[in-house]
C-alpha cells in the first residue's frame, strides 16, 4: 500500500511541477516585468533522492566520563520491598551511545525565489536549522519505524527564509534508530545519519537542487550523550555559537562521512508531528537527601525545561521518576523500568557560566511526576522549571464532564494516560518499554478514537504491522507454529517479543476496523487487506481447533496481577477470533468481496457454536467469570434471548461473589460499564465508580493520588515502596469509551462509518445530575448533554449536517418522551441534523 501510494503521490507532484514549469515558460515569453509569477502556497516540488547521499560523522571525541553510563540490570520481585539484592544483581557494566553530530553546508543564491522546499530524513532524530534558526516547531522528528523496512522524510517550506547567503545545518541524535543501551545493544540500527534535498524554484523558471553529499562539513555536538530511554547530557561549554549561520568559519570542521542507506523505502510522513503540546507547571519543591525534589503535580510524558545561573562547569543532574521513596527524600525509579533499561531516566546539563542559562533536551523524553535535581548552589524557585507535555499533535476531538467530580477524575486520568503514550505510535508505557504492543492498541482504540483524531496514527500502526510480518519466531508459550503471515506481538522496531499470540494479533484486524468505523477510513482496510487475510488464514489453518483457540496472553493484568486471572485465555482468544471474523465479513463487503464475506460469516457461526458449547454454563447462565460474561456480551456471542440473564449473572458476580468489586483484566474491563448500563445494572456501575477501597478506580486516584492508570491495580501499602510495574499504561484506559458511548450515548453505526449515521443511547446514571459529552466526528460536532430536573430528564442533542441519529431509549415508554415538545410514537426514533431537545418524564 505504502509503495503504491508513494508512487501515486510522486506522479501527482511531477504533474504539478510540469504545470508550474509550463506556467513559468509562458510567463517568460510574455513581456511581464521581470517575468514574475504568483505561485500557490500549496504547490510542492517533486522530491528526487537520486543525487542525495546519506551522510554522518562517526568520529567520537567525547570525554568517556560523559559519553557512557552505567547499566545495572536485575530482576527484583514485583513487590520490591521484599528484595535483597546480591552482588551479582548489582553488577555494573558501562556502555557508550553513538555520538550526536552537527552537519552544515553554506550556499549562495543570486535570483529571486518563487518556491523553496527542503525534504529531510534524519535518523534517528534530527533538528534542521537555516541561517541560525530552527526550521519549524516539530520535535523528536521523524516518527519511529522499522528502519530497515521504511523511514520517513519530512517537508519544510523555507521560501521566505532564504537569503542571498545561506547556511543549512543538521543536528542528529540517536532516537530509536541508534538506541543501543536499553534492553540490548543489538536493538540499534546504526549510527545517526541523514539525507536531504533542497529544491529551489526561481521566478525566472529555472531551478536548483542542493543535496547532502561530500561537500557538507561535520563536527561533534555539545550533546555528549543521548538515548531515547536514558536521557541526555549537554555541555553548554562545547556549544558552538552561530554554527548554523553563513558567517561561521567551518574550515576546522571535517568532511562528512558517506553512510549506507538504512532503507531504499523513503516515505513522506503523513502522521502528525510530535510537538510540545502544553506546559505543566510544578507545584512544589523541597530539600532532598541529595539536592531537591520537584513535584510536577501530574504524571506526564515529555521533559523539563530549566533556567539556572551557576558557575562554569557546574553539573546540573536531573533524575525522573513516577514515585518517591517512602521518606520522600529520594525518588524511586523502580516503576520506570530500571530493571530492564539499566538506569534511571537522567538529564545532565553542564553550565557555561555566563549568566542565566535556559535548556531543554532535544533527543529524549521522559515519563515522570517527580524530578530529583542535584548540583544547584541554592534552593531553586518553581519559576525556574517548566514541564512540557510532548506527544504526536493529533487533534483532541472529544470531551466529557458530569456532576460527579470523581467520575470526572476517572475520565481525566484516562485521557492523560492516553496522551502520555502517543509518541509516533501508541506505546504500552512511556518509560520502561515504549513499545507498540498490539493487544494494548486493541483495548484502548475505541476510547482513544472518541477523544483524539487518530486516523493517521492508526494508518501508521497498521502499516507498521506489515513491516513485522514473519519476522519473529513462534512464541514458546503457545503450541502454534511459526508463520510468515503472522506479525509480532510488538508492531514496530526490533524489540518484537516473538510472534503475535492469537489475542494480541487480533489488532491486525481490529485496528483497521475501528479506524473505518470511527473515521470512515476505507483506505486503511484496503491497504491492510492482504495482511488481514493472511493473519486470518494462519489462524484458520494452524491455530483454531474446532472453532476454539487454546492460547494467548489472556485477560491481562486483573487486580492483583496475572496470577489472579480467573478467565481462561482460550475464552478471550476465541472471542477475539469471533470479533475478527465478524469484522472481516463487514470489511469484505466494503471492498465488494462478497465471496470472502460469506466465508467469514460461515466461520463465525461455527465459532459461536463452539464457544458456547465450550464455555457457557447453562445452569447458571454464565461464562464463569466477570470477564467471561462481559466479553461474551460485548462480542455478540451470547445465545439470542439469554443476554439479560448473562448480564444479571455478571452483576451478581460483582456485587455478591466479589463483594462489590471488579476482577476483570484489560479485555473484560474495556466493556464492563457499558454492558452493565445497557442491561439495566447502572446502579452497579455507579457503585464501582463511587468506592475507594481495593480494588477500584477510586482506590488508585483517591487513596494513592495516581494521575494516570498503572499497569495493574495492586493492594499497595503507602508506607512502603510501590511495586515495580509501570504506573502509566493506556491499556487500562479502554473502559473510558463508556463515558462517550454510554453516559453520553454516542455510538457509531458500523453500516454508516465516520458517524454519517449514529446511535444515541445514553444511560442516565443513578446519582448523576447532569452529563455533557461532545465528539467532533468527520461529519461535524456531535453533542449529547442531559440534566435531571425534578422528575424530568432534559436531554439536548446536536446532530451534524449530512448526519442522522437513531435514538434508543429502551427503558422508557413512548408516552414518557417528547422530541422538541412533540410526542413520539416509539422509544426508538430517527433524528435529523440540527439541535434537538428530548424530554423524558419520571425515572425508569
Amino acid at each position: 500500500m505504502n509503495t503504491c501510494w508513494s508512487l501515486r503521490k510522486n506522479i501527482i507532484l511531477i504533474t504539478c511541477f510540469v504545470a508550474i514549469c509550463f506556467l513559468l515558460s509562458s510567463c517568460s515569453q510574455s513581456n511581464k516585468k521581470d517575468s514574475e509569477i504568483a505561485l500557490n502556497e500549496d504547490v510542492f516540488l517533486p522530491i528526487q533522492w537520486d543525487s542525495a547521499k546519506w551522510i554522518g560523522y562517526t568520529k567520537d571525541q567525547r570525554p568517556e566520563a560523559w559519553a557512557a553510563r552505567d547499566l545495572v540490570r536485575n530482576q527484583p520481585p514485583m513487590n520490591i520491598n521484599t528484595w535483597k539484592p546480591t552482588e551479582e544483581d548489582l553488577k555494573v557494566s558501562r556502555r557508550k551511545t553513538h555520538p550526536s553530530v552537527l552537519l552544515r553546508k553554506g550556499f549562495s543564491i543570486s535570483k529571486e525565489v518563487a518556491l523553496a522546499e527542503v525534504a529531510v530524513c534524519g535518523l534517528g532524530l534530527y533538528e534542521l536549522y537555516l541561517n541560525g534558526e530552527k526550521v519549524g516547531d516539530r520535535v523528536l522528528d521523524p516518527a519511529q519505524t522499522s528502519y530497515n523496512k521504511r523511514a520517513f522524510y519530512v517537508r519544510h517550506d523555507i521560501t521566505k527564509e532564504l537569503r542571498n547567503n545561506n547556511s543549512m545545518g543538521l543536528m542528529l541524535g540517536n532516537g530509536f534508530y541508534g538506541q543501543n543501551m536499553a534492553f540490548a545493544p543489538g536493538l540499534s540500527y546504526g549510527k545517526p545519519r541523514a539525507t536531504l534535498v533542497l529544491n529551489i524554484l526561481y521566478t525566472d523558471g529555472t531551478k536548483e537542487q542542493i543535496v547532502t553529499d561530500e561537500s557538507w562539513k561535520a563536527h561533534s555536538s555539545p550533546v555528549l550523550f543521548d538515548n531515547i530511554y536514558h536521557g541526555e547530557t549537554y555541555d553548554a561549554r562545547e556549544a558552538l555559537s552561530d554554527w548554523n549561520s553563513y558567517k561561521f568559519d567551518d574550515t576546522s570542521w571535517e568532511p562528512v562521512e558517506i553512510m549506507e542507506a538504512p532503507t531504499q523505502n523513503l516515505l513522506e510522513q503523513d502522521l502528525e508531528p510530535m510537538r510540545k503540546i502544553r506546559t505543566v507547571k510544578p507545584i512544589a519543591v523541597w530539600k532532598a537527601e541529595r539536592g531537591w525534589i520537584l513535584d510536577m503535580g501530574q504524571n506526564m510524558t515529555g521533559w523539563l525545561a530549566i533556567s539556572v545561573k551557576e558557575k562554569e562547569g557546574t553539573v546540573v543532574k536531573m533524575r525522573f521518576a513516577e514515585h518517591l521513596m517512602p521518606d520522600k527524600q529520594n525518588i524511586d525509579p523502580a516503576s520506570t523500568g530500571i530493571h530492564v533499561t539499566g538506569n534511571t531516566q537522567t538529564d545532565v546539563y553542564i553550565c557555561k557560566g555566563n549568566g542565566t542559562e535556559t535548556w531543554e533536551p532535544r533527543f529524549t523524553y521522559h515519563a515522570f511526576r517527580y524530578v530529583q535535581i542535584e548540583g544547584l548552589s541554592k534552593t531553586p524557585d518553581l519559576s525556574q522549571f517548566t514541564g512540557w507535555l510532548v506527544r504526536t499533535d493529533a487533534e483532541r476531538i472529544g470531551t466529557f464532564k458530569c456532576s460527579d467530580p470523581l467520575i470526572n477524575k476517572f475520565y481525566e486520568v484516562s485521557m492523560w494516560t492516553i496522551e502520555d503514550n502517543i509518541q509516533g505510535l501508541l506505546s504500552d508505557c512511556p518509560h520502561r518499554e515504549r513499545c507498540a504492543w498490539m493487544g494494548d492498541a486493541y483495548v484502548v482504540a475505541e476510547a482513544a478514537s472518541f477523544n483524539f483524531d487518530l486516523k493517521q496514527l492508526w494508518q501508521k500502526t497498521s502499516a507498521d504491522m506489515e513491516t513485522v510480518l514473519g519476522v519473529s519466531k513462534a512464541h514458546f508459550k503457545d503450541p502454534f507454529p511459526y508463520d510468515s503471515r503472522a506479525p509480532s506481538n510488538i508492531s514496530v522496531g526490533k524489540r518484537l517479543c516473538l510472534q503475535a499470540r492469537p489475542d494480541w494479533g487480533a489488532a491486525t484486524i481490529m485496528v483497521p476496523w475501528f479506524s473505518y468505523v470511527y473515521y470512515g477510513d476505507a483506505v486503511i482496510i484496503e491497504g491492510a487487506w492482504d495482511m488481514m487475510e493472511g493473519w486470518m488464514a494462519y489462524l484458520d489453518e494452524k491455530v483454531q481447533e474446532d472453532g476454539i483457540i487454546n492460547g494467548g496472553f489472556g485477560d491481562w493484568c486483573p487486580p492483583g496481577g496475572n496470577p489472579e486471572m480467573d478467565t481462561p485465555p482460550a475464552l478471550t482468544s476465541t472471542a477475539l477470533y469471533y470479533q475478527s471474523l465478524m469484522s472481516m465479513e463487514k470489511m469484505a463487503l466494503v471492498l465488494d468481496k462478497k465471496e470472502a464475506a460469506n466465508s467469514y460469516a460461515e466461520k463465525a457461526k461455527l465459532v459461536k457454536t463452539a464457544f458456547n458449547k465450550t464455555f457457557f454454563k447453562e445452569k447458571t447462565k454464565s461464562y464463569g467469570s466477570q470477564t467471561g460474561n462481559v466479553f461474551a456480551l460485548y462480542s455478540g456471542l451470547v445465545p439470542k434471548g439469554l443476554e439479560q440473564l448473562v448480564a444479571d449473572n455478571l452483576a451478581n458476580l460483582i456485587m455478591k461473589d466479589k463483594n462489590g468489586h471488579y476482577s476483570t483484566g484489560i479485555f473484560g474491563h474495556r466493556p464492563l460499564y457499558t454492558v452493565l448500563n445497557d442491561y439495566g445494572h447502572d446502579a452497579v456501575t455507579k457503585h464501582l465508580w463511587s468506592i475507594t477501597d481495593y480494588p477500584s478506580l477510586g482506590f488508585m486516584t483517591e487513596e494513592h493520588d495516581l494521575t494516570v492508570w498503572p499497569e495493574g491495580v495492586s493492594n499497595w501499602d503507602k508506607k512502603e515502596r510501590y511495586y515495580r510495574h509501570s504506573f502509566n499504561h493506556p491499556m487500562q484506559s479502554g473502559f473510558a469509551a463508556s463515558f462517550h458511548e454510554s453516559l453520553g450515548g454516542i455510538r457509531p453505526n458500523e453500516d454508516y462509518p465516520g458517524f454519517k449515521k449514529f446511535y444515541l443511547k445514553p444511560i442516565f446514571l443513578e446519582g448523576l445530575n447532569w452529563v455533557e459529552v461532545t465528539h467532533k466526528s468527520s461529519q461535524g460536532n456531535i453533542e449529547s448533554s442531559w440534566k435531571k430536573e425534578d422528575k424530568e430528564i432534559i436531554w439536548t442533542i446536536s446532530v451534524p449536517e449530512q448526519s442522522e441519529a437513531f435514538v434508543q431509549l429502551p427503558y422508557y415508554q413512548n408516552e414518557q418522551i417528547t422530541l422538541n415538545n412533540t410526542s413520539v410514537t416509539a422509544n426508538v426514533f430517527n433524528v435529523l441534523p440540527g439541535k434537538h431537545i428530548i424530554r423524558i418524564s419520571s425515572s425508569k
